[in-house]
């Protein structure tokens, strides 16, 4: 009984197809019918339409449940084969009737009635060998009857031929039926290999972007202490600038090589967004040129900028993938060229209709690209040799993020090389025009001046956030809290009143949007107090997942003091709560 369990499947298929042939049947039961008329034999007419009416219905009804989906038992598998072998005893019997008058026309009839029958279980067979003999057998039997009705009507001349003929028909239609069900087992089992490769690839993809996202968020716990401390040095009156800046671009650099592996996996799922924002072109050509100085000074590397002769030039798109490109192609170039110099051109047209287009050139005196190497230039983690990978190291991922966002934001990232020569990376785009505002972003953050001193709760699950959430709060002199999970912050808000809690989204057990919906719903002293939340997650729907838990304003990781002072300057302003909003 096994069998029918593994054929309630292909029956769906059958059925489907041995349905569309019933109009076929119920024309070829009207011509039965006649020639039972033309043979003498008018009173099987009636019998034999009732019967044929009969049989299509009863080949109807099994044959539902697997037209429609349903789940079929081996009750209505036993039925559909039922109806099958009934169907094909019914034509394939009238078809020897007719046959047994002699008629030499009504025998063409009946021989092409059983051979067509064949046919048709060859096709509704296909993939079972045990649905194609269950309706097939009786036209089988008919045929090699045929001959033997011959013999009883005493023609025997031809017996021999007419054995023969069956035979090598009979032969045939077996064949045909072998090969189509071979090559159709085929084709089953190739389409099961390739979904099963398939799951196996997008469960890789899937395994791959959760690691880099895993990998990206307790990454950036340290850098958001060295970032933290380098800022607090930034600010204390000794001669630490130049550390201070070293420190920064350290960890603005290693956020970066992070920003490349999220990005890749964010951009192959589909999931990456972009957010627009007024900058001016000049100090963002500038500051790549700064970052990127003493690097290239370390090497004994001329870095120059050239940018158009104008007044300042305002443009509106996403400056932070703008910078994630430009620093990939400056890197690239600073990494591969071992003397002269590198140039980072910058053109950029008149506005037109709000629009202006941009090319952006990075050109070195490097090693340049061999043509094996530019065909798989911007394929990820691809090298242009393993020599390159071992001298040069790098994920192999900058360029392909790189031309990825640069094709996301509206351009195209394309490259040239004359190897032994050097090589020309030039970024075009076309972006709208954008309005001057305050450039805040270089500005070294100064304690905020808040009038009082401040009762804060700082949550977080890692100990070296919560030194430096309390490195860099020390010059506010707040009134400090820690806990270090949700059930515990829960506890000490239990317990005494605080201006503002500090709340990680990602921790173990009771997360940060589960403790803040909580403490919302507590009734408590501080069901209302305001709460910031932060976390490495910075897409739109992380964002709002924290709004909608309660939190009255959110940071991204890793934490700049400037974001963070101007975010307790709103939780304790009248109306901050909205401002954040």
């Amino acid at each position: 009984m096994g069998n029918l369990d593994v054929i309630a499947p292909i029956l769906t298929a059958s059925g489907d197809e041995r349905l569309k042939q019933a109009p076929v049947r119920l024309l070829l039961a009207a011509v039965m019918a006649w020639a039972l008329h033309t043979t003498g034999l008018g009173d099987w007419i009636t019998p034999w339409l009732i019967t044929a009416v009969a049989v299509q219905t009863f080949e109807f009804a099994a044959m539902t449940p697997f037209r429609r989906g349903l789940s079929a038992g081996r009750t209505a598998v036993i039925m559909a084969m039922a109806s099958t072998t009934v169907m094909a005893t019914t034509y394939s019997g009238i078809a020897l009737v007719i046959w047994a008058t002699g008629d030499a026309v009504l025998a063409t009839v009946a021989a092409l009635t059983i051979a067509g029958g064949l046919l048709t279980n060859v096709a509704s067979g296909i993939g079972s060998r045990l649905i194609f003999f269950v309706g097939a057998t009786p036209y089988l039997v008919a045929l090699a009857l045929m001959p033997l009705i011959k013999i009883a009507g005493g023609d025997v001349n031809s017996l021999i031929l007419m054995m023969l003929a069956s035979g090598l028909f009979a032969g045939a239609i077996l064949n045909v039926y072998g090969r189509v069900h071979a090559a159709r087992r085929a084709e089953i089992e190739a389409l099961a290999e390739a979904e099963r490769r398939l799951e196996q690839a997008q469960a890789a993809m899937a395994d791959r972007a959760a690691m880099a996202a895993i990998v990206s968020h307790e990454l950036r716990t340290p850098v958001s202490a060295i970032l933290a401390g380098a800022h607090v040095i930034r600010t204390s009156p000794e001669r630490t600038d130049e550390t201070a800046d070293l420190i920064i671009d350290a960890g603005r650099l290693m956020t970066g090589m992070l920003d490349d592996l999220l990005d890749h996996s964010k951009m192959e799922a589909g999931a990456m967004v972009l957010e627009a924002r007024d900058f001016e072109l000049g100090a963002f050509v500038r500051d790549a040129a700064r970052f990127w100085h003493a690097p290239a000074a370390q090497k004994g590397l001329a870095l120059q900028a050239v940018g158009p002769d104008r007044d300042a030039v305002w443009l509106k798109g996403d400056h932070f993938r703008l910078r994630q490109i430009v620093n990939n192609l400056v890197s690239n170039a600073v990494k591969f060229t071992s003397r002269g110099a590198i140039r980072i051109e910058v053109d950029v047209s008149a506005p037109d209709n709000g629009m202006r287009s941009l090319t952006l050139t990075v050109i070195d005196q490097g090693r340049g690209i061999s043509p094996d190497a530019m065909a798989r230039l911007f394929s990820p983690f691809a090298q242009g040799s393993a020599e390159v990978a071992r001298t040069y190291g790098g994920t192999g991922l900058g360029l392909t993020v790189s031309r990825d966002l640069a094709r996301l934001i509206g351009g195209d990232l394309a490259a040239t090389s004359i190897e032994g020569q050097g090589a020309a990376f030039t970024l075009t785009l076309t972006l709208p025009v954008g309005e001057p505002t305050q450039d805040i972003e270089g500005t070294v953050a100064a304690p905020p001046v808040l009038g009082r001193r401040l009762r804060v709760l700082a949550v977080d699950d890692h100990e070296i956030n919560r030194r430096t959430i309390a490195l860099v709060l020390q010059p506010l002199d707040v009134d400090l809290s820690t806990a270090s999970d949700g059930q515990l912050a829960l506890d000490v808000l239990a317990q005494r009143p605080f201006d503002v809690v500090l709340m990680d989204v990602n921790m173990p057990g009771i997360d940060g949007n589960e403790a803040t919906r909580r403490l919302r719903a507590s009734g408590g002293i501080n069901a209302t107090t305001p709460v910031i939340g932060f976390s490495a997650g910075t897409e739109p729907a992380q964002v709002a997942a924290c709004r909608e838990a309660g939190m009255t304003d959110w940071l991204a990781k890793p934490l700049e003091p400037r974001k963070l002072y101007d975010a307790l300057q709103r939780a304790v302003q009248p109306n901050g709560a909205e401002q954040a909003a």
